[in-house]
């Protein structure tokens, strides 16, 4: 019976792994680059590559804050930090062809207070939403059917930790030979050695998507109205927050440099040198509220949408209320924000962040060698490789593993060779993209497999070596005198040229071996 349950179970990993495993491994890696949408996004603007920090920045902030004040209701205002060297302003227009407004971005030299006019860039925000959105589908479909992939994928971990009883044995055992042995082998390590962030990466997955695949609880309770599930909701955050009473007579104020300095040193004596921005909003009795953001947060329990901050009436500079997470007491909601936290990894610092990078990087491997596997284990099976099945499957392993990465760099290269000015410069990026990776699905059904893996795998090499060259020919000013943030970009291409340039290599020399 053991060994029924053993087989049933290897039965439901590999076609849990299989079925949505081109999702998965697309999921993986526009989530790993996830972790750095914002660095990305900067990456794809080099306009703002030569701002830097100084000890005028917050006096910049503050000075532009007022102007914008002015013609604004809410401004909201982000200083430099470890992961940005800019100063930026957002505040919000309506827009003639929507109800909703939209959101306006200004951008400032650190150092200066100039202001920098950048191109338009789909950025880190199109892998990111691809991640869990996918793209051109409505977005309803689309969610199901990245949920339905990470309850597979939850599925293929916890059956793969059943039938692998010698699971952490083997981690110390690499055959690295191109057999279905040795590819087991680089199945296994990555998928050990992060065996933690992947459960984690995949459960908290699942519970991002559980109001989308389980709603039957909010809607029996209220006949489907989300609008008051979620105001009670809000409702239940109160238990950590400190009110004050605020004069709510009609007051005419005017925001001046000196009522926000006042606020900014009040706020600095609670968050010392960690205040990372401020928005100014305008009550409807015409006085102004001033709102302060840390720089960084530990908080495990700080979210997307539940964020430490400290509110502070303008005129008095007493502090209005003060939000620290966790501001429920509600265990279930905490826990739910704490998954979320982390599977966003909103709490990470610099370092935390390049660790979870290289996780999702083993995530990568994961599914790709997985998709691999399942193919280099049945090749020998005359039956079975000849099928249209076997080489269906063989055939969107190489348009998906090596197109994905082609269409990513061709999406870093078009940022750069694109007309600046442009008009909808952004969707042609996009466009780009796609472009790209069709054409590595075509160029795989055409070609003999394992010459595909090759041509693709060179012309991977070949996109992230130019990158840096590209980015050196098309943007001319002094690449020297960039933020060090910026060098790690060049760093990260040239090493995903070598792996992949390493990667061709082997594929050669097996290949020739075979001929002999």
């Amino acid at each position: 019976m053991e060994k029924s349950f053993k087989e049933s179970m290897r039965w439901l990993h590999t076609w849990s792994g299989l079925i949505v495993g081109w999702i998965l491994f697309a999921v993986f890696v526009t989530g790993t680059f996830s972790y750095y949408k914002d660095e990305v996004t900067l990456w794809m603007k080099p306009e703002l590559h030569y701002s830097k920090e100084s000890k005028n920045s917050l006096d910049i902030a503050k000075q532009k804050a007022i102007e914008l004040a002015q013609k604004n209701s809410n401004i909201s205002m982000t200083l430099p930090n470890s992961r940005s060297n800019i100063i930026s302003a957002m505040w919000r227009e309506k827009s003639d062809n929507s109800h909703r407004a939209r959101r306006v971005y200004q951008y400032y030299d650190a150092s200066s207070g100039e202001n920098i006019n950048t191109r338009q860039t789909a950025g880190g925000n199109f892998l990111y939403r691809f991640h869990f959105e996918l793209y051109g589908f409505p977005r309803y479909f689309s969610r199901w059917a990245i949920a339905l992939a990470t309850m597979s994928m939850f599925v293929a971990i916890i059956t793969g930790i059943i039938i692998h009883t010698r699971i952490f044995k083997d981690i110390f055992t690499l055959r690295a030979k191109a057999n279905p042995r040795g590819w087991m082998d680089a199945h296994i390590i990555p998928a050990v050695a992060a065996l933690p962030f992947h459960i984690m990466i995949t459960y908290s997955g699942l519970l991002l998507f559980a109001r989308l695949v389980m709603p039957w609880g909010m809607q029996a309770a209220y006949d489907g109205d989300f609008r008051e599930y979620r105001s009670d909701l809000s409702n239940l955050k109160q238990t950590q927050i400190i009110h004050q009473n605020v004069n709510k007579k009609a007051q005419n104020e005017s925001l001046s440099l000196e009522n926000l300095d006042k606020v900014l040193i009040n706020a600095n004596k609670v968050w010392p040198n960690n205040i990372g921005g401020f928005s100014i909003s305008k009550n409807k009795n015409a006085s102004y509220k001033i709102q302060i953001r840390p720089k960084e947060t530990s908080s495990i329990f700080s979210s997307k949408f539940e964020r430490e901050y400290l509110t502070y009436d303008a005129n008095t500079s007493k502090l209005i209320s003060k939000n620290i997470p966790p501001t429920t007491s509600s265990n279930i909601i905490n826990t739910n924000t704490t998954f979320a936290t982390l599977h966003r990894a909103i709490f990470a610092n610099s370092t935390m962040r390049f660790l979870f990078f290289i996780c999702g990087i083993s995530g990568i491997v994961l599914a790709g060698t997985g998709l691999v596997l399942w193919i280099e284990k049945r090749k020998k099976k005359q039956k079975i490789n000849t099928s249209i099945g076997f080489k269906l499957v063989e055939k969107l392993n190489i348009g998906t593993i090596t197109g994905l990465f082609i269409a990513i760099g061709i999406f870093f290269i078009a940022n750069r060779v694109i007309e600046v000015n442009i008009e909808n410069r952004h969707l042609l990026e996009i466009n780009t993209f796609f472009i790209a990776w069709l054409i590595c699905y075509v160029h795989s059904f055409l070609r003999q497999s394992k010459k595909a893996w090759i041509e693709q795998m060179i012309i991977t090499s070949i996109i992230y070596f130019s990158i840096p060259i590209l980015n050196a020919l098309f943007w001319t000013k002094d690449l020297l005198n960039r933020e060090i943030m910026y060098f790690y970009f060049d760093l990260f291409f040239i090493l995903t040229a070598i792996v992949f340039a390493i990667g061709s290599y082997f594929l050669i020399r097996n290949s020739k071996k075979g001929l002999k």
